[in-house]
């Protein structure tokens, strides 16, 4: 079966940002090993020292008060200013005060407040980010109990945040977080079994695991349950089962799930063919800002010749550096289609596409090097892209026989230094 998410799935990197205790929910974010094993979506949440911010509001306790009782040196009322500037409530939103007052709180020993600071650390709220601090401030949480920083830590070590990535002391902070029933916690586990990332590869355990989060609501293990049907991974393959799953996920916002229901709908696997339901839950993904459903929104749309919607969501997945949206805004500003024609800003975003990993934007750029217009003429610039294209298996025969009619006009000198500069490059940089 073809893969509805096959275009949905990113090869390397962080989707978003880690989560939070007390001032934020958690958001998206991908857990990616050397072998771009598919992504660990964490489901939003409410962290577990909003349970004292809501204490606090039942108890008619307003800020004006929370704050006066901070200025004179109270612990928990620092706290909870600390905790509104950085949620926006009752007060406008504000990293730097909320920075202020939570330090002034962990200073005490508030182990929320020490969540939270990991939290502004991690993310770089109202302050730089720095994943060494936030790494401090959430051991010394978790050294309370608090499972919002065990499973925080256990982000930290699965990315290698802040430490080496180590997926074993990644797994003993999610078993403690799981301890306390948290839900993302043990979906997380389920992956790593799943995936084998720290424990053998293990299906049985992974299913346990899934379903366990799953019975709490996690759309987190909802939508990886569903990928565990669509792919068959310690059950037989049920399409019909996957978009149960999907469905359940996508309901609480998650972006992969919203995603592979919206390519049910539309290749009819498993639900009959909607295209209007597919292309809900595409916008749905989209308007969350991920950028491989705003890319594959820009297809659909380019495909019914609607060029200005198409060329509003490339540019929206542009923006978020998605690679194959900068190539097609590129091809926008090329030929005119729903922009207007600008071969400076052609060249700009194809040039980006081809640094973030595109591999029609690799050739193009190689072949852009070989004509010597836009660029200064340089074959072995012009070898070296076309053969980090080649790596793409869809674009391997073409490109392939590209670069042998490049590697003719070379010099042996000229074809040893263009191979050099095409096994050194590594996405996110430019060749040199």
């Amino acid at each position: 079966m073809v893969s509805r998410t096959h275009h949905l799935v990113p090869v390397i990197g962080v989707l978003a940002v880690l989560s939070g205790c007390a001032g934020a929910p958690k958001r998206e974010l991908t857990v990616t090993s050397v072998a771009a094993t598919p992504p660990v979506a964490v489901a939003r949440r409410t962290a577990p020292s909003s349970v004292m911010r809501a204490a606090a509001s039942q108890s008619g306790v307003g800020f004006a008060a929370e704050h006066a009782a901070a200025v004179r040196g109270g612990a928990a009322a620092e706290f909870k200013v600390g905790f509104d500037y950085l949620q926006g409530a009752q007060v406008a939103r504000n990293g730097r005060k909320a920075e202020f007052w939570l330090r002034k709180a962990a200073a005490a020993g508030i182990g929320p407040a020490e969540c939270d600071l990991g939290y502004l650390y991690a993310n770089g709220v109202g302050v730089p980010r720095d994943y060494t601090k936030a790494l401090k401030w959430y051991r010394r949480a978790a050294g309370q109990g608090i499972a919002n920083s065990e499973y925080s830590l256990a982000l930290l070590y699965a990315h290698g945040h802040g430490v080496p990535r180590n997926y074993v002391k990644a797994l003993k902070w999610l078993r403690a977080s799981a301890a306390q029933d948290d839900a993302e916690a043990e979906g997380t586990i389920g992956f790593f079994y799943l995936k084998g990332l720290g424990v053998p590869h293990d299906e049985a355990k992974a299913l346990h695991w899934l379903r366990t989060a799953a019975a709490q609501g996690s759309a987190y293990a909802e939508e990886n349950l569903g990928a565990v049907y669509e792919f068959g991974e310690g059950v037989a393959p049920n399409d019909s089962r996957a978009d149960r799953w999907y469905l359940l996920a996508a309901k609480q916002g998650n972006v992969l799930a919203q995603s592979g229901l919206a390519m049910a709908y539309l290749s009819g696997e498993g639900v009959p063919v909607n295209p209007a339901r597919g292309v809900f839950w595409l916008r749905q993904a989209a308007r969350e800002g991920y950028s491989d459903a705003q890319d594959l929104l820009g297809d659909l749309y380019q495909h019914q010749g609607n060029y200005a919607q198409a060329v509003k969501w490339y540019r929206a997945a542009a923006a978020a550096g998605n690679p194959r949206g900068e190539y097609y805004l590129g091809e926008a500003y090329a030929s005119g289609k729903g922009a207007r024609k600008a071969e400076r800003q052609a060249l700009s975003w194809f040039h980006k596409a081809a640094i973030g990993g595109d591999a029609h934007a690799q050739a193009l750029w190689g072949v852009q090097y070989m004509i010597g217009q836009a660029v200064p003429r340089n074959p072995e610039l012009a070898y070296a892209w076309v053969a980090v294209a080649s790596r793409s298996a869809q674009h391997f025969r073409f490109t392939r026989k590209v670069c042998d009619a490049i590697a003719r006009q070379l010099t042996p000198v000229q074809l040893k230094e263009a191979r050099r500069l095409a096994r050194q490059w590594t996405a996110g940089h430019s060749m040199h």
